[in-house]
């Protein structure tokens, strides 16, 4: 589809303060970001340095998109989320070019969400393309036809898979990888760590060189963050926990309010609840996280 909103073009570089841990396995170096990186459509866009250079090889992004399109002669407009990676020429990302069935056209390119250890060299398709959509959320409006719900992109709810570069350096082009994973509906672009061959031309495999923990490797208490305000209670979750609850629980033990998990962020107010302390209760298939707060 075409991208409308002129904020698809307006990437900027961003410095990011984080905590990170880097190890190396012979040439190939990886940082684990700690905390987890989280952009959604308040976000500035982050600029991923590989090599630590200052010139920014990766810019992500999570923005709103919308326009007007055909489909087979038929008119239909579109509003949804992108997000998206756009890179300085040069540069790429792994993918491969559409030879046009299913949804994709003639000669456009699918970014592939990589599994762990799969190999990135230059035998592989690179992007060219200045910006691309990792997962695309909208809904398409078609008048008459109907309005339809459209997910595109390789991204869209993955957990922890990994993106495939190239970047340039010093004249070389260098392979790497970043590990990502997108809620449903593309509305938060998570970013877990990254990596790269420190060898000019030479492969790397996804998640080489890093000490990246895999989503079922997780224990549950580390998927799940509380953060507690006066009013309120916001809760993080890693997107495999979406569709769990948040129960809100007295020191008698009654449930006094109860939420849904519905995004990797749940807020939970606590309006109508007396002053005491409490139990926040969030509860999985895989177990459950608690939390006690004192409300005023």
């Amino acid at each position: 589809m075409k991208k409308s909103n002129q904020k698809l073009l307006n990437y900027t570089g961003l410095a990011t303060t984080m905590l990170a841990s880097t190890t190396v396995n012979a040439q190939a170096v990886g940082v684990d970001i700690n905390p987890d990186l989280i952009l959604t459509t308040d976000s500035n866009p982050y600029s991923l340095d590989f090599n630590n250079d200052l010139t920014p090889d990766l810019n992500f992004s999570v923005l709103p998109i919308s326009g007007t399109q055909t489909y087979m002669g038929f008119p239909f407009t579109y509003e949804g989320l992108v997000a998206g990676i756009s890179f300085p020429v040069g540069n790429g990302a792994y993918g491969f070019a559409s030879s046009g069935s299913g949804t994709s056209a003639p000669g456009s390119f699918t970014i592939t969400a990589l599994e762990n250890g799969t190999p990135i060299s230059s035998s592989d398709v690179f992007g060219s393309s200045s910006q691309n959509g990792l997962a695309i959320d909208v809904v398409a409006d078609g008048g008459a036809l109907g309005t339809y719900a459209v997910a595109i992109g390789s991204f869209i709810e993955a957990s922890y898979k990994f993106l495939g570069a190239k970047f340039q350096a010093n004249g070389n082009t260098h392979y790497g990888w970043v590990q990502l994973s997108v809620t449903p509906g593309a509305d938060s672009l998570i970013i877990h760590g990254y990596g790269y061959n420190q060898t000019p031309d030479a492969a790397i495999n996804a998640g080489e060189g890093g000490d990246l923990a895999q989503l079922e490797n997780v224990a549950i208490e580390n998927k799940v963050s509380f953060f507690n305000s006066l009013n309120s209670a916001k809760i993080n979750v890693t997107p495999d926990l979406i569709g769990g609850v948040i129960n809100l629980v007295s020191m008698s033990g009654q449930i006094v309010k109860s939420i849904e998990i519905t995004d990797i962020e749940t807020v939970i107010t606590y309006e109508g609840a007396e002053t005491g302390i409490y139990t926040l209760n969030a509860t999985f298939e895989s177990g459950s996280v608690n939390k006690k707060v004192y409300i005023k």
